[in-house]
């Protein structure tokens, strides 16, 4: 399906360099029991690491609805805030996983070596067309 692909940042003081490649990142995502099945199943299509910081996370936070007028956005955004909050300046490894008609984001972290925050996206063609 897709072949899984790594790419890092480094943390503020080199620590956590290439945290991904030393983690077991299927393991992490298999234990967290919020996932659905598929999800902890599924092939993992891509790996970065990044340093979560106010940039970064006001860009993830101010990032526009799919749809217009969809109020299930700013619970998305407000949910997706609190969870990176307290990672500022810190790095979270994010994982892509692709499935048909939907895709998920998973941050982890590696320090604590678990699943801190996931969400979906709907992929289906209905939602890529503007109205």
């Amino acid at each position: 399906m897709f072949k899984e692909q790594r790419s890092a940042m480094p943390s503020a003081d080199n620590s956590q360099w290439h945290a991904s490649e030393t983690l077991d990142i299927r393991a992490i995502i298999q234990e967290c029991r919020e996932l659905p099945p598929d999800v902890t199943r599924a092939e993992l299509t891509r790996i970065d690491e990044r340093i979560i910081d106010r940039r970064l996370l006001s860009f993830l936070v101010g990032q526009s609805a799919p749809e217009r007028h969809d109020p299930e956005w700013l619970v998305r955004q407000t949910c997706r805030k609190d969870a990176l909050s307290p990672y500022l300046g810190r790095v979270l490894i994010c994982v892509f996983i692709r499935l048909p008609g939907i895709h998920y984001t998973i941050e982890v972290d590696p320090e604590l070596q678990r699943v801190v925050h996931w969400e979906w996206q709907d992929d289906s063609p209905k939602r890529r067309t503007n109205s």
